[in-house]
Formats: structure tokens, C-alpha cells, sequence
């Protein structure tokens, strides 16, 4: 029986304890240690956390580009490519990522046509060396069936679609002659190209100022719509969070911690570090001058190992002999709400750590 999401579409993207390590001279970086999710079709969902808790090795690791010396060792990652119909989306054919090769011809026919990625920084994306109109023209001729004249046709088509000016003229323009702003949208565009089904943001606004921002995520709210695109946005901006996402999953050291619909999070977070993260926000017309209350100490260092929950040494709820003691499982308190937290539930493992 083909499996179904809360909003009754197959996910279009399934994770299952997927873990990618890095294999240094320094140790084992454990980046990912068991993250687990579904992406529902037409949705957009967050990810979320401080810099260095996975968000961005998930998507490389989905799209197989994550670099050397880090590999996946284990889990599942099945892509079900289909075909967008008037009721939804039908899966074809259901992909086990893991098992493809990652310069293979199938990952390769898969990247860029059907998973598209928008990065964090255009600048180091793009490539200075050729125009903006060639770079999307490129990912067109590599993945339909078109002339190069039709390519540049569909670039400047859609290079006009995500709102730069007179895109007949910018697709002859080199990075470096863009402002800012306009790299991003060139790069959303370039991301765009073969309308993908399989949208990767990667902190797509994190270095505009917050007018460009606005139109930004406008924009991929809008072309979302239209194209009826899956969105995976990556952030730790919980404002931009709360614009445009769905779902959302909250990671900290390489595993989710908390899920649940955008709605329910920012009005009933479960885990402590969800709590935390919301209490740091400051909000705008708050006539209270109490200081915020940032996170205590820091992300633990990527190659540190331990024991029990991996938040238990900066958790203001920690209990000694449990929190320390195993690692809590997922626990499902209901409506699609997941947490990882002994707070909720005394099952959890003993992890080897070795």
C-alpha cells in the first residue's frame, strides 16, 4: 500500500536513521546519527537548529553530494519521483538514494531535474567564470531535451519569472556584476530551472538585508505555489519559519529532536531545546525589559562523544541517572507531534559511542 502523509499525499521524500560521518585524522564526526522524516507532497517544511547540528549535511546527503571525508553509513533515503496530476502527485518510481552511485548517470539525471538546491552564499555557487544565462542554460541542455537556442529561450524566461529586470540583458551579466539580491534570485532561478518536485533551500536569505528577504521568500511562496514544488527550508531565522513553513523539524547534533506543524510548535514546544530557541527570539513591541534568555553553554564539539541525550549538559530540565543515562527515543504525543525527550517517555537506548 503506498504510504500517505497527514495531508494525504505520498512524501515525496522519506528518511529513515539516516547517518553520515565524517572520517577525519582528528576522529569521527558523527553529522547526522539517526534523523528520520517524511516530506509531504505541495509542503514546505523547516528544518531548524544552531549552525553545526545537520541541516545542511541532510541535503547534501539526500542529493549525494556530501563531500570527502564524510560518507553515509547508514539508513534509508527513498525519493519517489512522479508526476504532478490534478489531484495531487503520483509516485512512478521509488528511488533508494543510498544505493545509487553518486556520479552515477541516475543521481546525476536526478539532480537538477527532478531535487533542486538553492545555496546558502550565490556568490561561491555561481560560477564567476561564465554568465548567468549560461549557467541556467546548462542545467536546461542537461536535463531536457532541448537546443541551446531553446535552453537560453526557458533561462530568460525564467530569470524574468523571479522578478530580476530586463532579463533578456541580465542573462549576459557575470556574477560579480549583480548586487546581492540579484544573485540570490539568479540562483533561485538557476534552482528553478527544470521545475524540480524537490526543493533544498539552504539558507537562502541568511546574507540579504531584510527588504530583499521579503521578497525572496514572497517569491518562492509564490513560484511554491504555482509549481506545485515540495520546499525543504533550511534556517535557524525562526521569524522565516514562521512565514513559510508547513512543518517543522528541530535538529541538535545530527538527530530531530521535536516535529510537529508549524502552528503547534511555536505555541506548544515539547523538547527543551525547542523552548529554549523560542524564549532566545526578541519580539518586536514587547513592553517587558527583561533580558533575554539565551541557551547556556554551547553545541558541543563535533567530534565530542556523549552519553544519554545530547542535550543534557545545557537542559535547564536535565535529571541526573536518566537524561545521562540513554538516549531518548521518538515518542508521538499525537496530531503528527514528535519528540524526542525523556521528559515525555522513559524509552530510550544506550548508545555506543565507541
Amino acid at each position: 500500500m503506498e504510504a500517505k502523509t497527514a495531508n494525504g499525499q505520498p512524501p515525496v521524500l522519506s528518511i529513515n536513521n539516516l547517518k553520515t560521518y565524517f572520517f577525519t585524522d582528528l576522529g569521527v564526526s558523527r553529522a547526522l546519527n539517526g534523523v528520520s522524516f517524511d516530506v509531504p507532497y505541495g509542503r514546505v517544511m523547516g528544518l531548524v537548529g544552531e549552525s553545526g547540528c545537520g541541516k545542511s549535511v541532510t541535503s547534501l546527503s539526500v542529493m549525494r553530494l556530501v563531500p570527502k571525508p564524510g560518507r553515509i553509513v547508514e539508513g534509508s533515503i527513498i525519493f519517489n519521483r512522479g508526476e504532478r496530476t490534478k489531484d495531487g502527485y503520483k509516485v512512478i518510481e521509488s528511488v533508494e538514494m543510498t544505493e545509487l552511485e553518486a556520479n552515477g548517470p541516475k543521481a546525476r539525471s536526478i539532480r537538477g531535474a527532478e531535487m533542486g538546491m538553492i545555496f546558502q552564499e550565490p556568490m561561491t555557487s555561481l560560477n564567476p567564470s561564465y554568465t548567468v544565462g549560461n549557467q541556467v542554460a546548462e542545467t536546461i541542455i542537461l536535463h531536457q531535451d532541448v537546443n541551446r537556442r531553446e535552453a537560453m529561450d526557458r533561462a530568460v524566461d525564467i530569470v524574468g519569472r523571479v522578478g530580476l529586470p530586463n532579463p533578456a540583458d541580465l542573462v549576459k551579466r557575470y556574477p560579480h556584476e549583480l548586487s546581492g539580491g540579484m544573485r540570490q534570485r539568479a540562483m533561485v532561478a538557476l534552482a528553478l530551472s527544470c521545475r524540480p518536485a524537490l526543493l533544498f533551500a539552504d539558507e537562502p536569505t541568511t546574507a540579504l538585508d531584510v527588504t530583499t528577504e521579503a521578497q525572496i521568500l514572497d517569491l518562492m511562496r509564490e513560484l511554491q505555489g504555482e509549481m506545485g514544488m515540495t520546499i525543504v527550508f533550511i534556517t535557524h531565522n525562526l521569524g522565516v519559519v514562521a512565514q513559510m513553513c508547513d512543518t517543522v523539524g528541530v535538529m541538535y547534533l545530527g538527530r530531530i529532536v521535536e516535529m510537529a506543524d508549524v502552528e503547534t510548535l511555536f505555541y506548544d514546544p515539547k523538547h527543551p531545546y525547542t523552548a529554549a530557541l523560542l524564549r532566545s527570539i526578541p519580539h518586536v513591541g514587547s513592553t517587558t525589559k527583561e533580558r533575554l534568555a539565551p541557551i547556556r553553554g554551547v553545541v558541543p564539539d563535533p567530534y565530542a562523544t556523549i552519553n544519554g541525550c545530547p542535550f543534557h549538559p545545557r537542559c535547564d530540565s536535565f535529571m541526573p541517572g536518566v537524561c545521562d543515562a540513554a538516549v531518548p527515543a521518538e515518542t508521538n504525543i499525537g496530531d503528527g507531534h514528535m519528540v524526542r525527550c525523556l521528559l515525555y517517555s522513559d524509552k530510550g537506548e544506550v548508545e555506543d559511542n565507541g
